[in-house]
């Protein structure tokens, strides 16, 4: 993939001699941008286009390729294409569109076959171009003085990426590279992240604009191992909703797409930003700094009121300030840093009196300091101050120091101190005009670095040995009589098999098997309606709870049956569920979905009948490690319920994270399992128990493992 940014030769098919026309500015971008190499304009009518010689074909061009950048009709892209193939050009970036977005997907699986037939990788179709700064490379129809940095920026559109490009030139903002993906034909964000941005030794972080991924696994893989080595930002569009109508089960309904790619994301170490402002603001951060080294923060501030705002904005990103009051004051609390009404509890205020002289101090002390690991300055603009001389000395401190700790500024004025900012960027100083702006993205550094720690502590999710041909058996009965909705008993035993705690449970026909089982199982107990033509067993009145006696099993069980007909005369009953009734706990729901772009995906939230209404829900994709499981109930927002909020006992934390995880295991083996629902789970003081359970297979049927 190299010759896509590394050319020595380009030819432009389709270079036009007309400015506005894609095929000059192209070609007008190329030149401007300093390409040291071998220009070919193709175009079958011209001689010569900004002083190059015109060839009417790549066949007629006397020396390699190594680029082939294509903006043709449509029509003729096909025969271009092979052309290009035949005389040994290396890459192609197919900028027209006109394929696979207007619906016309042949035509562009045949472009795929003729780059794979000559071994010819290309991006697009449907494009803007390519841009690599380090080779002066900026093969694209956007602005053509982009800012070189360590930033790559991939984007699946066209016309927002050109829109961000021009931000990042207003912003200050360096890149190394833009690629423009489209349509992905041949080449998307996986392959262009593992086999050149991966190693690019002039990449530092990678920021994707993503509307959507072909197979979520195989990026999930490729984002997980770009990022233990590169910080990965997504900028990923269409937040809404799908398939929540049709689902069968909590889950389902609850798992929107936006959900699973945020976890998605999560999991393979993927910092999602909501807008593109909040992602580009982040890659500054990122691609300035290096990785922290702990957890202190220090904030350092002329003023408590905008103080007191970066504090908030810690406590909501979870960054946590250096408390150590003897050493803040032994670090700060002198007459060049601060006058003797100044604070050193954490923000340090040297107050509006501190000049550009005890912010340099202070920035000194800080970088000087080994308890403290990350630096926030605080400005807001004061007749003492002069911002320009202010930005000198930091851009001394920060150059002299910058590679021992992460540094960020927020500053707030006028003109002056927007001059202030613009100046600290161009010298890769992460400068913002917000304090919450400068601590989110401090914190986005420190989530990518505590994704690495937490990979380094989990290590690789080992499968866990299941009984897949009893659990086989059981769903191959279930298809046989053309069902694919399993019934609790069933769901149940499979829980069994793979070892979850279930309430002793058992089917009955009849009033006598009813008070045999209930004797058995153990008083009091729970009794259901077992029917798959009645899923929604309360409402049709088939549901009785706490019968304690052979008595009120007998009324219990004729009561059931008798509402049941009644509610759904035709239903296929086949029998009466008697559970152990377990003593009320913390209702939670470990679930499952199957995602077309994921695959299986669990989730873990406050289960019962709130789930839907509360919403208080996490996702993963499975499978994964043990410690992910604790990482999902941590994530909840109900949380303390579970570690004994109020006076209340502790729940059995061990026993959530073994049911989670062995449910991922579960679905991650059995591709029959389209749905799944455990709730809810009785988080228990000793254990956890699936008191109801459903399951849902897919329409069609799979081998086993």
């Amino acid at each position: 993939m190299k010759f896509l940014f590394k050319p020595k030769s380009i030819a432009v098919i389709g270079a036009s001699a007309k400015p506005g026309k894609i095929g000059y500015e192209i070609m007008d971008n190329i030149l401007s941008y300093g390409f040291k190499g071998e220009l070919y304009p193709i175009n079958l009518k011209e001689i010569e286009i900004l002083g190059k010689k015109c060839y009417k074909s790549v066949a007629d061009v006397p020396g390699e390729i190594d680029l082939a950048v294509i903006s043709i009709p449509a029509k003729y892209v096909p025969a271009v294409f092979e052309g290009c193939g035949k005389k040994g050009v290396k890459s192609a970036a197919i900028v027209t569109s006109g394929f696979g977005e207007v619906g016309d997907h042949e035509t562009e699986n045949r472009l795929v076959e003729i780059a794979e037939k000559y071994n010819m990788p290309f991006i697009g179709p449907n494009i803007f171009g390519i841009v690599y700064a380090p080779n002066n490379i900026n093969a694209s129809f956007g602005p053509a003085d982009v800012k070189p940095g360590k930033l790559a920026f991939i984007t699946q559109s066209g016309a927002l990426g050109i829109a961000l490009m021009g931000w990042t030139i207003t912003n200050k903002i360096g890149l190394s590279s833009i690629v423009s993906i489209g349509n992905k034909a041949q080449i998307g964000e996986s392959e262009l992240l593992e086999n050149f941005l991966k190693d690019d030794p002039n990449t530092k972080a990678i920021l994707l604009y993503v509307e959507g991924l072909i197979d979520g696994r195989q990026s999930m893989k490729t984002f997980k191992e770009v990022g233990l080595k590169k910080p990965i930002i997504a900028l990923k569009s269409g937040r809404s909703k799908r398939g929540a109508a049709a689902a069968a089960s909590h889950t389902g309904s609850l798992a929107g797409a936006d959900n699973i790619y945020s976890a998605a994301f999560k999991q393979s170490g993927v910092l999602r930003a909501i807008d593109a402002s909040e992602a580009f603001d982040w890659a500054r951060c990122i691609t300035n700094n290096p990785r922290p080294k702990g957890k202190n923060a220090v904030i350092i501030t002329n003023g408590g009121g905008v103080g007191v705002m970066a504090t908030d904005a810690c406590e909501d990103n979870d960054l946590d300030l250096y408390n150590d009051q003897e050493k803040l004051k032994e670090l700060f609390f002198k007459p060049e840093i601060m006058p003797p009404f100044g604070s050193t509890k954490n923000p340090v205020d040297i107050t509006g009196g501190g000049g550009e002289l005890a912010y340099k101090k202070a920035i000194e002390a800080a970088y000087n300091a080994k308890e403290i690991h990350s630096i926030v300055v605080l400005y807001c603009q004061t007749a003492t101050t002069n911002p320009d001389l202010l930005a000198d000395y930091i851009i001394e401190v920060v150059k002299k120091n910058g590679g021992k700790k992460p540094f960020v500024i927020a500053n707030i004025g006028g003109e002056a101190v927007e001059t202030m900012i613009d100046k600290l960027n161009e010298n890769d100083i992460s400068a913002y005009d917000l304090p919450e702006k400068a601590i989110s993205s401090l914190s986005a550094l420190y989530r990518w670095s505590e994704f690495i720690d937490r990979n380094e502590k989990q290590g690789k999710t080992k499968p866990l040995k299941l009984p897949i041909p009893q659990i086989k058996a059981i769903i191959d009965n279930i298809r046989k009589e053309g069902r694919i909705q399993m019934l609790e008993h069933e769901s149940k035993q499979i829980f069994k098999l793979i070892g979850l705690n279930v309430p002793p449970f058992a089917l009955a026909q009849t009033v006598d098997e009813a008070q045999k089982f209930a004797q058995e199982v153990g008083y009091p107990v729970v009794m259901k309606i077992v029917s798959e033509d009645i899923i929604h067993k309360s409402d049709a009145g088939g549901v009785v709870v706490g019968p304690k006696n052979a008595r009120e099993v007998d009324e219990a069980f004729n009561k059931i049956l008798t509402n049941a007909k009644n509610y759904k005369a035709d239903a296929n009953i086949r029998g009466v569920f008697i559970s152990h009734m377990v003593p009320k706990a913390t209702e939670v729901i470990v679930g499952v979905t199957r995602d077309p772009t994921f695959g299986p995906v669990v989730m873990f939230g406050l289960g019962g009948i709130f789930v839907e209404i509360m919403k208080d829900v996490v996702f993963r994709v499975a499978p994964f490690p043990k410690e992910e499981a604790r990482h999902m109930i941590n994530e909840i927002k109900s949380k303390p319920m579970l570690y004994g909020a109020r006076g209340t006992k502790p729940a059995d934390i061990d026993a959530l994270v073994d049911t989670i995880y062995i449910i991922s295991q579960l679905v991650s083996q059995v591709d029959d399992i389209k749905e799944l629902d455990i709730n809810p789970l009785f988080a228990l003081e000793k254990g956890a128990s699936a008191v109801d359970a459903r399951i849902t297979l897919t329409e069609k049927s799979y081998p086993s493992n």
